[in-house]
């Protein structure tokens, strides 16, 4: 199967603490939009450098820098947490008025056992994940939200191992802070 994974966005540049060496340069980005309420949702989303010049990059800059990121999305083989693989950075003068984040997947349907669902603020969501493989990188688990009735309804209609593209957008949870995709559109 050939996977996508891609990942666009725009925000603000949060620089994290570097407690240790990495052989790629730690950050977060602070996405922000209005939320149904009439409130500022604000996202920090795990993201990640590899490359040595987007790293030489994002030291030079200051915190909330607007930038313009693209990338995959990768779960880390320690932890299993949901990190953006930066491809490419470009600083922008400001923010767009409707800030970006569009995430598409394929990949194929890990199903998750153990609390696989949930509720918070904004309703009851069933949590899956989109496995990929590859023979550089090994396999990512990454995680996947489905509020939207209908979307779950489709989900479940799915089995483990099943091919499945999911159209959403990169957030971190509320509570813990831990990054997922907000599924939009799933299908078989």
């Amino acid at each position: 199967m050939n996977y996508s994974n891609t990942t666009e966005l725009t925000g603000l540049l949060h620089h994290l603490s570097r407690k240790k060496e990495h052989k790629y340069f730690p950050f977060s980005i602070r996405h922000e939009n209005l939320w149904t309420d009439g409130t500022t949702r604000k996202d920090f989303l795990n993201a990640r450098a590899f490359d040595e010049k987007i790293q030489e990059q994002l030291k030079s800059l200051d915190e909330n820098t607007p930038l313009k990121i693209k990338g995959i999305l990768r779960s880390s083989k320690g932890s299993g947490e949901l990190y953006l693989d930066v491809q490419s950075l470009e600083v922008i003068a400001k923010l767009p008025e409707t800030p970006e984040n569009q995430v598409v997947l394929t990949g194929y349907v890990h199903v998750i056992k153990a609390q696989n669902e949930g509720e918070n603020g904004t309703g009851k969501y069933t949590r899956f994940a989109v496995r990929q493989e590859d023979a550089q990188t090994g396999r990512d688990f990454i995680v996947v939200r489905v509020y939207d009735e209908k979307l779950r309804d489709i989900l479940s209609g799915m089995n483990d191992g099943e091919p499945v593209t999911v159209k959403g957008t990169f957030r971190s949870s509320r509570g813990s802070g831990v990054n997922y995709v907000r599924c939009g559109e799933i299908a078989k």
